[in-house]
């Protein structure tokens, strides 16, 4: 399985040629159009809605406090935010997304449908690789059995296989145009300790599980963008914010989006994906070598 895996991801990666670098470091316009896609991390969840909502907006819980807004700010212009609540990478980013009974148009759609955005951030993959379910299973039943190590592995091998997808449908979508920037984050770790979740819920064992499973879900994410040298990676970090500490950027499990960034996780987030921002530098090359799969180690 994993060798079709490969095979499929060379057909992507080369076939489709997404690692071309022809015009992918050309400055930012003074006011870029900017577009945040992903999940409901990326919508804001749990937190106060858009001014102006629309049905689609409230559906999808996207907030005002998202990380987005922030990144907007600092860019100098607006935001077009499309994430929601539920998405996964074929079902809502390149894909439409059903959402209590709506169906609801490809954000990647959306998001070129008046033209083509400047900068774009994404936040997407774990509902992929069922992330919410592991941590529910951890809470309630017992988490981190051999199965659910087999299992989690094979989601991360086919979330890579689904963001090359996404990466050749949005450089497909630009035509003969240079590529958006891409920003694509990984997640944080929500639990440092367990001493707020009640007697027995998580045990350190489970605990150490989850973060393994959450590092090995970011360096999922993190090793499909050196294939388009358009996209980078945004590691996101809430060491000592963790939810139990004394500071949380979680919300609380009793919250109306349990283990969701707050208002301070998500301006954490904005901070990360502006240094990135900040930062970039013109580049000469990227690797557009997929035997580096092979290397990884955690197919």
């Amino acid at each position: 399985m994993k060798y079709v895996l490969y095979i499929i991801l060379a057909v992507i990666v080369l076939g489709f040629g997404i690692t071309s670098t022809a015009n992918a470091t050309a400055t930012l316009p003074a006011s870029p159009q900017y577009v945040a896609l992903g999940d409901s991390v990326a919508a804001g969840a749990g937190l106060p809605l858009l001014a102006g909502a629309s049905a689609e907006d409230s559906l999808c819980g996207r907030s005002s406090a998202a990380y987005s807004q922030q990144v907007a700010s600092s860019l100098g212009t607006d935001v077009t935010l499309l994430a929601c609540s539920g998405a996964k990478v074929d079902e809502g980013i390149y894909g439409p997304q059903t959402r209590k009974g709506s169906v609801l148009t490809a954000q990647l759609d959306q998001a070129f449908s008046t033209g083509k955005p400047d900068v774009i951030t994404v936040t997407i993959g774990a509902n992929d690789a069922r992330w919410i379910e592991f941590m529910t299973k951890c809470y309630i039943t017992t988490c981190g059995t051999r199965f659910d190590d087999a299992a989690a592995k094979v989601l991360r091998a086919d979330l890579r296989v689904e963001l090359a997808a996404m990466l050749y449908k949005l450089k497909s979508l630009s035509g003969t145009d240079t590529p958006p920037k891409v920003l694509i984050s990984g997640y944080y770790t929500p639990l440092a300790s367990t001493e707020c979740l009640g007697a027995n819920r998580i045990t350190p064992t489970e605990l150490s599980w989850i973060k393994t499973q959450t590092a090995n879900l970011n360096q999922a994410i993190r090793s499909v963008t050196p294939y388009a040298s358009y996209a980078t990676y945004v590691p996101v970090d809430f060491t000592g914010h963790e939810l139990c500490s004394a500071d949380p950027w979680v919300q609380a499990i009793t919250a109306t989006a349990p283990l969701h960034p707050t208002v301070d996780g998500q301006a954490a987030m904005a901070q990360a994906f502006t240094n990135s921002i900040a930062s970039m530098t013109p580049t000469t090359t990227k690797t557009s070598q997929y035997m580096h799969y092979q290397r990884m180690g955690t197919w």
